[in-house]
């Protein structure tokens, strides 16, 4: 009886012991590890970056932040409640790193309440929550000691996986006065349009996204006399040129001066643009390329089949959907890693872009920084204009199995073009002043209408706010090496996240496969049709004449709308089951991505069960 009293006093004291360890462990963990994660993500999306660990100790002045967050908007809509966990988590964790210059503060904007004035005072947009007029807010505002402010008006769940993003861009434009200087050169309105009646077309978003990190300042635009730009400004960190348009020889030297003195310069030419009405860029530029050892020929665009993406052409009623072999997709097997201004660019998407050929005699260091798959080829401009025919871009495929450079960074000693210009006109410029060689640093991208919204970007408007989401690494790509060329902090392992397209390769293979057959099959049926039509187009001109047409060719006439739709009816047999074996494939390997690990699991479990009873057996 005393040894079963015992037991009970061991058993009672181990539990409270185990409830007591737990509790104190809960407490320490609550106290002192309280914003620390185990990231499991395979991209790391929950775990600090290195750009955001920089920008926060380099804060010299403290940076305050107050988070507004309503919790009956979290009681109404859990999302918002895990979203505003995980943004209090993150901020502890920035303030840990800034060594107190961060201050972050949290309020609950009751309805009716002070707090709610003031969250509406500093900017903070609410969501209706029910019938009666109550908001619920979630939102933040930060400022500096000079009273800078950035706001973000309302946490949108579509932008979860740009948070940290998000913040420390914020803090980065508030920790930094001084932001470095692009000097801006273009033959397109990419920074907004005034007609002449006072209409007004807003900038391509992407130089919103420029303006966070750098001031932006005009030397040429399409509205300008180009004469008057004889010299780069000193005050330049970066030249940023886009299809520049009417260039005269003393704006070309310029640009000649500026990068052999050690000016840093991004460019974008494009041979055949999709956007700004086709508007192609000024040949005399062709002449500075060949300084620096590189060319763009002006009669074709580089195709891809691999990394074609999905298009639609035409009008309604005529349009036609299927992958644009002009419209190219690059993922992380078509980007150089080697190089630290694509670091973290998972997706660039290029539409009809040129190619850079590099000549052989050149001296200067010039790598790749995106190119095309060998699956790829030349295609004649001519080709990609207005509505191009998807289908016959596909039939007329021939893979070259090369792979063509579409952005190329420029390193080395070159040459001045000085004496070429001169033969043309006379630049009567100071031969003091003038350089003749020096160490150039560009990036060349063979293509403008990446920068165009629609081909990195959603847009929505959001209670009055532009809310963009973004589908691939464009815009990132572009401030990465603005950053890395001006010297500027960069947040470039930061930037890119959130963007990552995981594609299942043996799918990929598949679809590609298939395309190709359907393509064959396509092209004999093609011809069926085309030996049918030649016969009809002669028929119609025998009956039309004096000749009599026979029973058979008369049999043939009736039955000639009938054979075409027999025909196209095979085309669509013939996609239709290459698409059920590719969805089949498909469901096998998402059903073994889902399931596998539980079915690994309950396995070893079942064999550990049968190896336990057959050693329990044995020993019996």
């Amino acid at each position: 009886m005393k040894s079963m009293f015992n037991k009970s006093i061991y058993v009672w004291g181990a539990i409270i012991s185990a409830i007591i360890i737990v509790i104190s462990l809960n407490s320490l963990v609550g106290t002192y590890l309280s914003s620390q994660r185990i990231d499991l993500t395979q991209e790391k999306l929950y775990t600090i970056a290195d750009g955001t660990i920089e920008t926060l100790k380099s804060i010299d002045e403290p940076i305050k932040i107050k988070v507004y967050y309503s919790q009956k908007l979290g009681e109404n809509y859990p999302p918002f409640k895990l979203y505003y966990e995980r943004l209090r988590t993150l901020l502890k964790r920035y303030q840990e790193i800034s060594g107190g210059k961060l201050i972050v503060s949290f309020y609950n904007p009751e309805p009716y309440s002070e707090v709610e004035e003031r969250a509406i005072a500093d900017y903070i947009r609410g969501i209706p929550l029910n019938e009666h007029g109550e908001y619920g807010y979630f939102g933040l505002v930060a400022n500096n000691i000079i009273d800078d402010i950035e706001v973000m008006p309302f946490m949108d769940l579509d932008r979860d996986q740009f948070l940290e993003y998000d913040i420390t861009s914020r803090i980065f434009s508030l920790a930094n006065y001084n932001k470095p200087v692009v000097g801006f050169i273009s033959g397109l309105g990419i920074d907004g349009v005034i007609d002449s009646q006072g209409g007004a077309t807003p900038p391509w978003k992407i130089m919103g996204q420029i303006r966070e990190f750098f001031d932006i300042e005009t030397l040429v635009d399409y509205r300008e006399n180009n004469a008057k730009l004889e010299k780069i400004p000193d005050n330049i960190d970066v030249l940023f040129i886009v299809q520049p348009l009417n260039l005269t020889e003393e704006t070309l030297y310029a640009i000649d001066q500026y990068a052999l003195n050690g000016g840093e310069i991004l460019i974008a030419l494009d041979p055949a643009t999709t956007v700004a009405a086709g508007i192609g860029y000024d040949k005399k530029i062709d002449l500075l390329l060949s300084k620096w050892g590189v060319s763009i020929p002006k009669d074709y665009v580089a195709g891809d089949i691999k990394l074609a993406r999905p298009a639609q052409v035409g009008d309604r009623g005529e349009r036609v959907y299927n992958n644009y072999i002009a419209l190219l997709g690059l993922t992380t097997e078509n980007i150089n890693p080697d190089d630290v201004v694509v670091g973290g660019i998972d997706v660039i998407n290029l539409t009809t872009s040129g190619i850079i050929d590099i000549s052989p005699d050149s001296n200067l260091n010039i790598k790749n920084l995106f190119a095309t798959s060998k699956q790829s080829m030349k295609i004649d401009k001519e080709n990609v204009k207005s509505r191009p025919d998807l289908n016959k871009l596909l039939q007329d495929f021939k893979p070259s199995g090369i792979n063509y450079n579409l952005a190329v960074r420029i390193e080395g000693q070159a040459e001045s073009l000085y004496e070429e210009l001169n033969r043309k006109v006379k630049l009567g410029i100071n031969n003091a002043n003038h350089i003749q060689d020096g160490v150039i640093n560009v990036i060349l991208v063979a293509d403008v209408d990446f920068l165009e919204d629609q081909f990195w970007v959603n847009v929505k408007d959001y209670f009055g706010e532009e809310l963009l989401t973004p589908f691939a690494n464009n815009a990132a790509f572009v401030i990465n090496a603005m950053e890395n060329l001006s010297g500027a902090s960069s947040l470039a392992s930061l930037r890119a996240r959130g963007i990552v397209e995981k594609p299942f390769i043996l799918i990929e293979e598949l679809e590609l496969e298939s395309e190709k057959l359907f393509r064959e099959k396509e092209r004999l049926l093609a011809g069926e049709l085309k030996v049918l039509e030649d016969r009809m187009m002669s028929l119609e001109s025998n009956a039309g004449g004096a000749v009599v047409l026979g029973e058979e060719d008369l049999d043939l006439f009736k039955n000639f709308r009938q054979k075409a739709k027999d025909v196209q009816q095979e085309l669509r047999d013939v996609k239709l089951n290459l698409r059920e074996d590719i969805n089949r494939v498909n469901l096998i390997i998402k059903v073994v991505n889902i399931a596998g690990v539980p079915i690994l699991f309950c396995s070893f479990g079942f064999l550990y069960f049968i190896i336990r009873r057959y050693r329990s057996a044995k020993a019996r």
